[in-house]
């Protein structure tokens, strides 16, 4: 899997580094080799980044070597520099190269390599094509090293599932410059090669969206599957909606509808709600509007917005044996637009634009349009136009018709085109 493509893109990596040094004549050029895969240790490892930090210390003019003993290790020698020296390296070191070396400065074994080498290259690939460049001056509350540090130990050297999926987590991040999938992907794969489940959801997930690496449909289905055999409701969800659906396997309602009741039975809203799509179509069950209004319910209790919007859609046409009741309808488009449903935002316009509760409000229709137009909804675009066109509850107001009418034409509605043209010629 994640692991020989690790070693196999190890290898084309160190590969285009010789090359790229093999110019420079430097300590690295003859020295690159120490990076054999099958036997790679830890000493040659810091050997490495021994030369780094004192490439960069020189570059700073800093006087390194009359802190250096010679009966310290290799190890003593790169963190004294790296404390040593913090604040000047920290200001020439971006904060993720700063910490993988504080963090491969720190280990005593190996329980494996390809990792491990892996975060090496980039500090050496960085050093040689980035170190002059400009970078992020960062602030102590910033650095997070001393934390990072313990949980790299424990996941390189104790093999700790647990570490590794923390790892895999903070390299997920998708704010912020500590978002790099490749390495989420390496650490999420080494946890659930434990057993994680967690780590073999998220693994499900970047297969599926094909996140750090090339999409794989059975793969995330294994991964799911293997999380959801442990439990895991989300990963029964999305196990169940690749049944559902039919990705990477044959479509399947029964073994949809079974992993959709378990994650439901966990509280995953979106379960609830794909039940009810099952039983309101009779998709390898019976069609039952009774359990489809419930599961919808349900649903949309939790919190789930596409079921808040279905219920509120349900409520006003007087669907699934429910009374026609605009009222409740009205209250679930309501907490459907809380969410940022853009269609809730267009069914409370012309709820309220129309009086469909009983009471009449243009005022509130032109917000909830707005506030859907705003989202890009042509249709709410065109039905501003007709209310300012119309002034039914308002001032009639050309000018603001001109402009919605003209946004909706933009957005390729034929019928708003067609009323600018016969506006224009008034």
């Amino acid at each position: 899997m994640y692991e020989q493509l690790l070693a196999k893109r190890n290898k084309e990596r160190m590969e285009s580094l010789q090359k790229l040094i093999q110019t420079e004549n430097s300590w690295f050029a003859q020295n690159i080799n120490l990076l054999v895969f099958a036997e790679v240790n830890v000493v040659a490892l810091q050997k490495i980044l021994y030369q780094v930090v004192r490439g960069l210390l020189k570059e700073q003019q800093q006087r390194y070597l009359q802190i250096v003993y010679a009966e310290q290790s290799i190890q003593e020698n790169v963190l004294t520099l790296l404390a040593e020296y913090d604040d000047v390296l920290r200001d020439v070191i971006p904060h993720p190269i700063y910490i993988l070396i504080w963090q491969v400065s720190s280990l005593e074994k190996l329980a494996s390599s390809n990792e491990v080498v892996d975060d090496v290259l980039d500090i050496l690939d960085w050093y040689c094509q980035h170190r002059d460049a400009q970078v992020k001056v960062l602030s102590e509350e910033e650095l997070d090293y001393e934390t990072m540090i313990d949980l790299y130990k424990e996941a390189v050297e104790e093999q700790d599932p647990d570490a590794q999926y923390q790892l895999g987590q903070y390299y997920n991040a998708t704010e912020g410059e500590h978002f790099q999938p490749e390495k989420s992907l390496k650490w999420f794969e080494r946890a659930a090669i434990q057993g994680n489940v967690d780590a073999q959801y998220m693994l499900g997930n970047f297969y599926f969206e094909g996140i750090g690496v090339k999409e794989d449909e059975k793969l995330a289905l294994s991964f799911y599957e293997k999380a959801a055999l442990q439990g895991h409701a989300d990963a029964a969800n999305n196990l169940a909606d690749m049944y559902f659906n039919g990705e990477g396997v044959p479509k399947n309602y029964i073994l949809a509808k079974k992993w959709f009741e378990y994650a439901a039975q966990h509280q995953v809203a979106e379960a609830m709600f794909t039940l009810g799509i099952i039983y309101e179509q009779g998709l390898g069950v019976t069609v039952d509007q009774e359990a489809a209004f419930n599961a919808y319910k349900k649903s949309a209790e939790a919190g789930y917005v596409v079921a808040q919007y279905r219920l509120g859609g349900i409520y006003l046409e007087g669907r699934l044996g429910q009374v026609k009741d605009v009222n409740r309808g009205l209250v679930w488009y309501e907490k459907a637009a809380e969410q940022y449903h853009v269609d809730a935002f267009y069914d409370l316009g012309y709820i309220w634009s129309n009086g469909l509760t009983g009471i009449r409000n243009v005022e509130k229709g032109i917000h909830w349009f707005k506030q859907a137009a705003l989202q890009g909804d042509a249709e709410a675009k065109l039905q501003l136009g007709h209310i300012y066109n119309k002034g039914e509850g308002i001032a009639r107001n050309i000018k603001e018709a001109l402009k919605w009418y003209r946004l909706a034409a933009d957005a390729g509605v034929e019928e708003a085109a067609r009323l600018l043209q016969e506006l224009k010629g008034l």
